[in-house]
């Protein structure tokens, strides 16, 4: 509601006829009001000290940061760790393209697959709880 208003504060100051005149405003016609940046601003602040940066939250995402530099190595150490079906169509071992083939067969694993391979690849993975 705050943006809806801000803008038609703004489009009723600037009155464009024209695209031209949205461009040349100078200025963002949609946007918050400065109240409402105050406020989201304080909770950003909020959120990082009570949320993104607790303890807790930092701890799992170390854990799980480990995780996916262990899968890193180990899938760009051997293709025998890949699955048979990403071994098949896999680049040449040790190339750009292989660690990149590598970055992206990590980044399609859901949290759950990710640890299961893990699991069968190391003998320690963290409980991301």
């Amino acid at each position: 509601n705050d943006a809806i208003a801000e803008a038609r504060a703004r489009l009723a100051t600037l009155r464009p006829e024209s695209a031209d005149d949205v461009r040349q405003a100078g200025r963002t016609l949609i946007a918050f009001s400065d109240e409402m940046l105050g406020r989201l601003d304080d909770l950003r602040k909020f959120l990082f000290a009570r949320v993104y940066r607790h303890a807790r939250v930092v701890r799992i995402m170390d854990d799980a940061e480990t995780v996916i530099a262990d899968l890193f190595e180990r899938y760009t150490e051997t293709v025998d760790a890949l699955p048979p079906e990403w071994r098949a169509e896999a680049p040449p071992l040790g190339t750009r393209q292989y660690a990149r083939y590598v970055a992206d067969f990590i980044a399609g694993m859901t949290d759950r697959y990710a640890l299961v391979k893990h699991r069968r690849l190391f003998d320690a993975t963290p409980d991301l709880r």
